[in-house]
């Protein structure tokens, strides 16, 4: 295992707690370079460059760490599409701040990928093969980050009535399970 730079650790971090900030503030996304960042989080703009090319890196860079995070914590024993959707609901509500970047920098496309793998990987580990397993696995994210958006940011329903919604409106997510 490759040792972690401190330095660059905190560097990332700083640059990530700006971005909340910069975020929460309404600084407007459109707007937002490298050198802006950087400032506004007290480092050189080479210092940003060296981390991210653009400020939308450092929000897909959270969305892939966070993913990551929670296929890692995923618990696959007897999954279901219930116990899967219910294990994704609560990862994301304690997630909810890079929600709310991804709605903040637009990034939902991005988020809606990685979410497609994660269902893709979800598709090979039950055995489960389409020929239209990228549209269907596309499908099911889309529909997932939508409900994720209203039960996280939006508070629209408990996680049992998100979780109901979200298997009925997939058809308990049968093309994968």
């Amino acid at each position: 295992m490759a040792k972690i730079d401190k330095r660059a650790l905190q560097t990332r971090n700083k640059i990530e707690t700006t971005m909340v900030k910069l975020c929460h503030d309404k600084v407007e996304f459109a707007n937002l370079t490298g050198p802006k960042v950087a400032k506004a989080a007290g480092i050189s703009r080479q210092t940003f460059y060296r981390h991210y090319l653009t400020p939308k890196q450092v929000i897909t860079t959270l969305i892939e760490r966070h993913l990551a995070e929670f296929l890692n914590s995923f618990r696959l024993q007897n999954l279901t599409a219930r116990t899967m959707v219910l294990q994704l609901m609560s990862a994301w509500q304690g997630r909810s701040t890079v929600l709310e970047l991804v709605e903040w920098s637009d990034s939902r496309y991005e988020f809606i990928r990685a979410l497609a793998q994660f269902n893709q990987h979800i598709a090979s580990q039950n055995q489960v093969y389409l020929i239209n397993e990228q549209t269907v696995c596309n499908v099911y994210a889309a529909s997932t980050y939508m409900l994720l958006r209203d039960y996280v940011l939006n508070h629209q329903w408990t996680q049992e009535q998100a979780t109901d919604l979200l298997l009925h409106l997939t058809n308990n997510m049968d093309k994968i399970f």
